[in-house]
């Protein structure tokens, strides 16, 4: 097995991790998929743009061992290891939000701060592990394409992030504030 084969189970292990949890959420009557459904226009576009930004990265991603070609350096095997340390880490994320986890969020669902498990020591592992995987696959794969939609993914996610924690901020008030002080955004 070719270490291009490899990236691209890693990046279909990640992607049906994202969506297992989505459809066993939804057996639940939970809606995980909040992107775009803002009622303020400039959120609302922000994450419509996300998410088919996101669509496009997984399907580069699916298609990139098929279409370009890997370095042939040592950094491959750091983007490997990237790339399977952002599966591992994405999956410890969605396993410790448990009901709680969400694509986006929405002022009208109800959820509870998650700060257990992995949440003890980053804000926001699971956007961590997708930067993980963008970053491994421009590390395998470094083109303009692979390396433009890196840089653009770890912008947008943090873009993301500091929507979700106005959000948090009005939802759970002081006790996110607290949490906000003891444990870091990314790491």
């Amino acid at each position: 097995m070719g270490i291009g084969t490899f990236a691209l189970i890693g990046a279909a292990l990640f992607y049906l991790i994202y969506l297992i949890k989505g459809l066993l959420l939804r057996k639940q009557g939970i809606n995980v998929n909040l992107l775009g459904d803002k009622d303020h226009s400039r959120e609302k576009y922000f994450e419509i743009i996300l998410k088919v930004l996101t669509g496009i990265g997984g399907i580069l991603q699916i298609a990139t061992p098929f279409l370009f070609d890997i370095n042939k350096t040592g950094w491959a095997y750091v983007g490997v290891v990237l790339i399977y340390f952002g599966v591992l880490l994405f999956l410890i994320a969605v396993r410790a939000m448990g009901l709680n986890w969400r694509a986006g969020y929405n002022e009208k669902q109800k959820t509870e701060l998650v700060t257990s498990g992995i949440y003890r020591f980053s804000r926001n592992p699971a956007f961590v592990a997708f930067d993980l995987l963008y970053l491994g696959f421009a590390m395998l794969f470094p083109n303009i394409l692979m390396l433009f939609m890196a840089v653009i993914a770890v912008v947008l996610f943090d873009q993301q992030i500091r929507g979700e924690e106005k959000f948090l901020l009005m939802a759970f008030g002081d006790c996110y504030r607290q949490y906000q002080a003891a444990v870091r955004r990314y790491f």
